[in-house]
């Protein structure tokens, strides 16, 4: 055989061998793809168990809770009077069976907040810590239903929960470390102090500028957009969940006319001339507060001595058998 032609068919020879490397090499490429694409589908397939077996476990946990707290029996009236006026005189026992009995309201109310991107679980819980406080202000001598009292509480810790979750303040890492130490010295100087500490006191502590101390506090507080959405749908947003502030809640008015109740009965303990001039100062009559020059122009008395009968009504203010009756509508 010439030369030229063995040249030649060594040539094909070696096009027609890199040709199949390239088949095979092509053919094991796809097997490989197709065995990680089965791979990923499992995967896919897996993850969408656990998700359906965790929304299941979740909707049954659910279930079974919603089971046990209505086999828990309504309270009379009477009952629930008695539990309230035992729970106030420090009966914890009382308190737990005021709350178990209303535990099924919370429920109710959570579930008008579902659209807000917290779990149910999660608003009941944080609606539980609402009734928790009610039980310990309640007073039934105002003459109201506890639930009545303890919607307010309930609604308020939920939006507390649902506005911590939607804050527009995100704060980079080193200016987050910043804000711990500022409140591990803020709880510290109050422990010591026995007050609240200034913001001087804390940048003194941690050697930082003033103006910073209060800017970093300012900016981590919880702001909330009333127009950002909520979940998944672009029609739930803050405004929505929240009533409308122009329109007097029930349960607000509940709560206010207990307050101011209370409020007059412990000023009644006073005379006539120190809750006047209590009123006047502070504004509990409604009208706008006043100096201490203009209660002294309508009493015809010395700023001073206008001064010295208010301290001596703030005095009598203080003491436990007046200001206990006013202890359970402090917020903490």
């Amino acid at each position: 055989m010439p030369k030229n032609i063995k040249q030649e068919k060594s040539k094909e020879s070696k096009i027609i061998s890199a040709s199949e490397g390239s088949q095979i090499k092509k053919s094991e490429f796809q097997r490989k793809d197709l065995r990680f694409q089965k791979q990923k589908k499992a995967l896919k397939n897996n993850n969408e168990a656990i998700k359906a077996n965790f929304d299941d476990f979740t909707d049954s946990s659910i279930s079974w809770y919603l089971e046990q707290i209505n086999k828990i029996p309504l309270l009379t009236r009477e009952e629930e009077d008695a539990l309230a006026r035992r729970a106030r005189a420090g009966d914890q026992k009382a308190k737990e069976e005021l709350i178990k009995a209303n535990l099924r309201f919370v429920v109710s109310i959570a579930k008008k907040y579902q659209t807000s991107g917290i779990s149910l679980l999660d608003l009941i819980n944080e609606g539980n810590m609402g009734l928790i406080k009610a039980a310990e202000r309640f007073d039934p001598d105002r003459g109201y239903h506890f639930i009545s009292y303890a919607v307010w509480w309930i609604r308020q810790a939920i939006l507390l929960a649902i506005s911590q979750k939607t804050s527009l303040i995100r704060l980079p890492l080193n200016r987050t470390a910043d804000m711990q130490k500022i409140d591990k010295v803020h709880k510290s100087l109050e422990s010591k102090l026995g007050r609240e500490p200034s913001p001087a006191e804390i940048a003194e502590e941690l050697d930082m500028d003033n103006d910073e101390i209060n800017h970093l506090r300012n900016i981590t507080q919880d702001f909330v957009s009333l127009d950002a959405t909520i979940g998944n749908s672009e029609d739930n947003t803050v405004l929505s969940l929240v009533e409308d502030l122009k329109v007097e809640s029930p349960d607000k008015k509940v709560f206010d006319e207990s307050l101011k109740d209370a409020l007059n009965e412990v000023l009644d303990t006073l005379t006539p001339s120190e809750r006047e001039i209590l009123k006047l100062r502070y504004g509990l009559d409604g009208n706008e507060p006043m100096s201490l020059q203009q209660i002294g122009e309508l009493f015809k008395l010395s700023k001073e001595r206008i001064r010295q009968i208010e301290k001596k009504a703030i005095r009598k203010l203080r003491l436990p058998s007046r200001s206990q009756k006013l202890k359970s509508f402090l917020t903490d």
